[in-house]
């Protein structure tokens, strides 16, 4: 009978028991008071303090998983409690903006605590915690056109695959990494200029766009490896031809200015890559 009681007492469930009291403690309570005071808020911020708990828990019983998992919880409920209350007096918009935000400060310390804590890079919280990011910019500064999204989340996404491709060395992370921001740039400078009529013109700044990209393969390059890597030369020099083609033949009048900034560009390029050639980052 004593072996038997003590194995109920130190059971999964009762081991666990009081944390679950205490969230359907809190919940009660708040729901209870918000009946009373009618604040439209406090029923939406169950998950925060709920999230406060398992937080608190987590550090008592120094699990990290706990933490983590809080993070998100609490991510969720401050969602809900900016997209829901009425404690904020702002537009949808903004609020949309600040819930964002918010997701992405948490995400980033998600991202720091698997870090130092498991000694590993999660970096899909990278990816959630800058689509964030590029999504709350969006939403507060009311850029919230088809292609202000392709712009910016192609921006952040690229800015994870360049920061995870340079921690790894792995030159198959920063072609995605260059690639996916001068797409996006290309579709976006390309396209959303309404006074811009010809479709020529249009596709060549886009096109330049994409070859700048594949050229931006070969100066990261230095970055994180001594070899020379020359493939991407090819469709870049293609798309550039063939671009700057379309934009000359469509808007003959402006050539001159285009093959100015184009060439400045080019330029740079040249000559970051031969510094990196001098002072290439070893790992």
């Amino acid at each position: 009978m004593t072996e038997q009681k003590t194995s109920l007492t130190n059971g999964p469930f009762t081991q666990y028991a009081p944390f679950a009291g205490a969230i359907l403690i809190i919940s009660g309570f708040l729901l209870l008071l918000d009946q009373k005071l009618n604040t439209g808020w406090l029923s939406f911020s169950i998950p925060v303090f709920i999230g406060l708990v398992m937080l608190g828990f987590g550090i008592f019983r120094k699990n990290i998983w706990w933490i983590i998992a809080a993070l998100i919880l609490t991510a969720v409920g401050l969602t809900l409690f900016f997209l829901f209350s009425s404690f904020l007096v702002v537009d949808i918009n903004q609020k949309f903006g600040f819930a964002l935000l918010i997701n992405f400060v948490l995400w980033i310390c998600i991202f720091a605590l698997i870090s130092l804590r498991a000694k590993k890079n999660g970096w899909w919280t990278l990816f959630i915690s800058f689509t964030c990011a590029a999504l709350s910019y969006i939403f507060l500064f009311n850029r919230t056109h088809f292609l202000d999204y392709v712009f910016y989340i192609s921006i952040a996404i690229g800015l994870v695959f360049l920061i995870w491709g340079y921690k790894s060395a792995k030159i198959g992370l920063i072609i995605p990494g260059v690639l996916l921001p001068t797409i996006g740039a290309g579709v976006y400078y390309g396209w959303s200029n309404p006074q811009m009529p010809g479709g020529l013109q249009k596709t060549g700044i886009m096109l330049v766009w994409f070859a700048l990209g594949w050229g931006l393969i070969t100066v990261f390059s230095r970055i994180i490896d001594r070899k020379f890597i020359w493939w991407p030369l090819i469709p870049g020099g293609i798309l550039l031809t063939v671009g700057s083609g379309l934009y000359i033949g469509g808007d003959p009048e402006n050539a001159l200015g285009f093959i100015s900034n184009t060439g400045s560009v080019g330029l740079i390029l040249i000559g970051a890559y031969l510094i990196f050639l001098k002072y290439g980052i070893k790992h």
